[in-house]
């Protein structure tokens, strides 16, 4: 008789599984991302930069996509006083966090929380003036669609923020940059019009925002 061994495979480091916790948070590592995501520096820095540029307006509309933990919700929100706030990630765990971090501006139904995937945004019973997304479109997996269904959503005139800051090993300032640029010409593709790239100095890599008009 041979005798025969069988090999387990290694079990992944607990720094592994938190980084993978980053795209969909759950369960208990999930909430550590989520706290990670909501009080890393850069992360803070990027989200209220990118709300800065949309130049929001107390009665407007405002819809973020993958709002996570709820940071830039609560800084729209203190922009559209008289206005409406939808932040839709898909997430459950995460949705926690933006829930506990905007509970008053939730209960005067100023702000409302959306669990839906990228690729199936709801329909809504009014169209918005402004539209942030950051470091969400990276995941998507037809963008173009996605872009689509946002500007679907939007005013004729209304204004898109989407930003983005690779955390891959090795990238740069530059790759930053290009990846704008490459969405830039997306969005013009899809339904959009004067777009700009708009940059701010962060570590290790820039953020870049790419801001446009619904045509």
């Amino acid at each position: 008789m041979t005798a025969t061994h069988t090999t387990t495979a290694p079990r992944p480091s607990l720094a592994s599984r938190l980084r993978n916790q980053f795209h969909r948070p759950s369960g208990t590592l999930g909430h550590v991302a989520a706290w990670i995501l909501a009080n890393r520096k850069s992360n803070r820095e990027r989200n209220l930069w990118s709300v800065g540029l949309l130049e929001i307006e107390p009665h407007d509309r405002v819809l973020e996509i993958g709002c996570g933990p709820g940071v830039a919700l609560q800084a729209i929100s203190e922009s559209a006083t008289q206005g409406f706030v939808v932040g839709v990630d898909h997430s459950a765990t995460i949705l926690a966090h933006a829930r506990r971090r905007n509970t008053r501006a939730i209960a005067k139904g100023q702000v409302q929380l959306v669990e839906a995937p990228l690729e199936s945004l709801p329909n809504f019973d009014a169209p918005f003036d402004k539209v942030l997304a950051v470091n969400v479109l990276m995941f998507a997996e037809d963008t173009d669609a996605v872009l689509r269904a946002i500007r679907g959503r939007m005013r004729v005139g209304g204004r898109i923020a989407v930003t983005q800051q690779s955390r891959k090993p090795g990238a740069t300032d530059e790759d930053s940059v290009r990846a704008a640029q490459t969405l830039t010409a997306t969005l013009e593709r899809c339904g959009f019009t004067n777009a700009r790239v708009e940059t701010l100095p962060l570590e290790p890599v820039c953020a870049a925002c790419v801001l446009a008009e619904a045509h």
